[in-house]
């Protein structure tokens, strides 16, 4: 009896999430990420927002958000061959450009296509993309990331670094990068006006 009331609470607390109407935040992310060729499924159902990420679909979100939105050239004399015979073939060209970004894949024969990724993989990876390798050292790999995409308001849930990331999580906070990055950009020109007034 029991048995059977927690599979019936457990069911319907699956269907109410599977059929609940997205929140504007989601959608919100959703669209943002459509737009600027972060995901290509359309409409949102197509998406999968609440599925985890494997790394051969982060390659191809992070290699087109560094490229679309941070205008990053790939290093294109890096050969980046792996020997993963699993690599979906519509992914590889982004798993290859992921690691002639310098985002994923350094240094490693195998790219484990179909792992997932863990919250403390994505924040070292998006932390790359803004910040190239100023927050590599001395620490676990992720721990100077963190910090420097809390700094910034990007990252807010920080205790569970070992979890898998989400894909609508994943947009959401690409999104949000976009916005600091635009400001830090917008301040740079802002000083850059003023330095050359200056010398006017």
């Amino acid at each position: 009896m029991k048995n059977l009331i927690c599979f019936c609470a457990t069911t319907l607390i699956l269907i109410s999430f599977c059929t609940a109407d997205y929140s504007s935040e989601l959608k919100q992310a959703y669209n943002w990420a459509y737009q600027n060729k972060i995901t290509t499924q359309s409409p949102i159902e197509k998406a999968n927002m609440q599925w985890q990420i494997t790394r051969e679909e982060m390659a191809k979100m992070i290699s087109n958000y560094a490229t679309e939105i941070l205008w990053k050239t790939p290093d294109t004399t890096q050969s980046c061959l792996f020997l993963d015979s699993n690599i979906n073939p519509d992914l590889v060209e982004f798993v290859t450009k992921s690691c002639q970004l310098w985002l994923m894949g350094q240094w490693i024969t195998s790219f484990k296509p179909k792992d997932f990724v863990t919250r403390a993989e994505f924040w070292t990876v998006l932390s790359r993309a803004l910040w190239w390798d100023k927050n590599e050292w001395w620490t676990t790999y992720y721990q100077n990331h963190l910090k420097a995409l809390k700094s910034e308001w990007i990252m807010k849930k920080i205790d569970t670094p070992m979890d898998y990331e989400i894909r609508w999580y994943v947009m959401l906070m690409l999104m949000r990068s976009t916005n600091t990055w635009e400001l830090l950009t917008e301040n740079l020109d802002n000083q850059i006006e003023e330095v050359i007034e200056m010398l006017d």
